[in-house]
C-alpha cells in the first residue's frame, strides 16, 4: 500500500521539477530577446559617426562658457564687445553640445556593454540550473521506474513476418469474362 503513496510523491516531485524548469526556460527565452535587443542598439550606435569623434574636454568647455557669461554681465564697456562675446559664447555652446552629446553616446555605448555582459552571465546562470534540474529529473525518473508498479510488463516478442513469395496473381481476359457471367 506504500508503494503507490511513494510513488505518487515521485511524481508530484517530478511535476514540480518541470514547473520549476519551464520557468527557468522562460526566463531564459525573456533574457535572449532582451540580449537580442541590447546586440542591435550596440550595432546602430556604433555605426554613429558622433561616437567615433575625438572627445573635447567637457570641463574646459563650461568653465570657457560661466567666464564668458561673466565677462558678459559685468565686463562689456560697449555694445559690439558684448556682441562679440555673444558669439563666442554661441560658439562655445554649440562646441558644449556636440561634446556632451558624443559624451552621452560614448556612455550609452558603455552602459549597453555592461548590459551585455551582465545578461550573458545571467543566461550561463540559468543554464547551469537547467542543467542541475534536468539531472534531478532524471534521477527522479530512474527511482520512479525502480518502482514495481512503474515497470512494463515484458512484451512477448512478435512472430516475425515472412515475406510471401507467391507468383503474381494472373488474370486472364477469360476469368475476367466468366466473373461477368456469373454476375449476370
Amino acid at each position: 500500500m506504500a508503494e503507490p503513496d511513494a510513488s505518487s510523491k515521485l511524481k508530484e516531485q517530478i511535476e514540480a521539477e518541470k514547473k520549476k524548469r519551464a520557468q527557468l526556460i522562460d526566463q531564459m527565452r525573456r533574457l535572449r530577446s532582451k540580449l537580442n535587443y541590447k546586440q542591435e542598439e550596440q550595432v546602430a550606435i556604433s555605426k554613429l559617426a558622433i561616437i567615433n569623434t575625438a572627445a573635447k574636454n567637457l570641463g574646459r568647455l563650461k568653465r570657457m562658457k560661466s567666464s564668458i557669461e561673466f565677462k558678459i554681465s559685468t565686463q562689456a564697456p560697449t555694445l559690439a564687445a558684448e556682441k562679440e562675446l555673444i558669439k563666442e559664447l554661441n560658439k562655445i555652446n554649440k562646441e558644449l553640445e556636440e561634446a556632451q552629446s558624443a559624451y552621452r553616446f560614448k556612455r550609452k555605448a558603455e552602459l549597453i556593454t555592461k548590459d551585455i555582459d551582465e545578461i550573458g552571465k545571467a543566461l550561463e546562470s540559468y543554464k547551469n540550473q537547467v542543467l542541475e534540474v534536468d539531472r534531478k529529473l532524471d534521477e527522479l525518473y530512474t527511482s520512479l521506474r525502480g518502482r514495481s508498479s512503474w515497470r512494463r510488463k515484458p512484451e512477448e516478442p512478435r512472430p516475425r513476418r515472412t515475406p510471401k513469395h507467391e507468383e503474381p496473381f494472373e488474370v486472364s481476359l477469360e476469368d475476367i469474362a466468366t466473373i461477368k457471367k456469373k454476375e449476370e
